[in-house]
Order: C-alpha cells, then sequence, then structure tokens
C-alpha cells in the first residue's frame, strides 16, 4: 500500500512541476504581449500629434496686467495653466490631422473651466515653431 502511495505522490508531484513550469511560460509570455501593447501605445504615428508635444506659452498685457497661458501636451494627456489664475487638466484624443491642422477632443477634464468634452483645433506653424488655437490669430511658442 505504501509502494503504491508514493508511486502516486511521485507522479502527481511530477504533474504538478509540469504545470508549474506551463504556467511560468504562460506568464512570461502574456507578460511580453503587455509590455509591447503598452510600448506600441506610447509611439506616436502622426507628424502634426508628434509636433505638439511639449510646453507652449503666449503671453501680454491688456490694460496694464500682465497675463500668459500655457498649453503642455503629453502623450494623450494637456494641461493648461495661465495667469490670471487657471488651471485644467484631461486627456486629449486625435479626431484629425490633415495638412497642417489637427484636431483634438479634449475629455475627462479638471479645473477651473468646463468639464465637458470640448474640441480644439490646432494650427501648426513649423517654420516659426508655434501653434495657434481655434483660429486664433496669436501664436503659442515652444517652451525649449
Amino acid at each position: 500500500m505504501n509502494r503504491n502511495c508514493d508511486a502516486y505522490c511521485a507522479k502527481t508531484k511530477c504533474a504538478i512541476m509540469q504545470a508549474m513550469k506551463c504556467h511560468k511560460t504562460l506568464l512570461a509570455a502574456l507578460s511580453l504581449i503587455i509590455l509591447s501593447l503598452l510600448a506600441c501605445s506610447l509611439i506616436i504615428t502622426d507628424a502634426n500629434e508628434q509636433f505638439i508635444q511639449g510646453k507652449w506659452s503666449q503671453s501680454g498685457s491688456a490694460d496694464g496686467f500682465a497675463w500668459y497661458s500655457n498649453y503642455t501636451f503629453n502623450r494623450g494627456l494637456f494641461t493648461i495653466e495661465g495667469y490670471p489664475p487657471l488651471k485644467q487638466s484631461g486627456s486629449y484624443r486625435v479626431v484629425s490631422s490633415s495638412g497642417d491642422t489637427l484636431v483634438l477632443e479634449f475629455d475627462d477634464q479638471k479645473g477651473d473651466l468646463s468639464t465637458k468634452s470640448s474640441k480644439v483645433t490646432i494650427t501648426i506653424d513649423r517654420t516659426k515653431d508655434a501653434i495657434s488655437l481655434n483660429g486664433g490669430k496669436d501664436f503659442y511658442s515652444r517652451v525649449k
């Protein structure tokens, strides 16, 4: 009886060890796939979206009071900061991109402005390294 038990235990232990090896291999393969997908999601393929990455600034004065406005775009996320005090952040997605025009949809917004989804049209001037938002005549300069 003891021999049968030993043989059964040995077979069971062997089966468990094989299953663990299989699970480790499967887990390693799954981890590799997930990391590959994450890496692909960080790659920006649209030239216009690639161009706007980073911080953009505009400043001036009106009626003797200084003001500024900064936009930062970072791989699907945006922030807006300004003075008089203004702060907004959220995510964006590319709606369309053609020529030197990029249309983004701002979503998941938090801050001082509306939290509703909104579309922003960005006009790009590559020669001046500048962008304009929603048809504005004043351009934002890249902050280096």
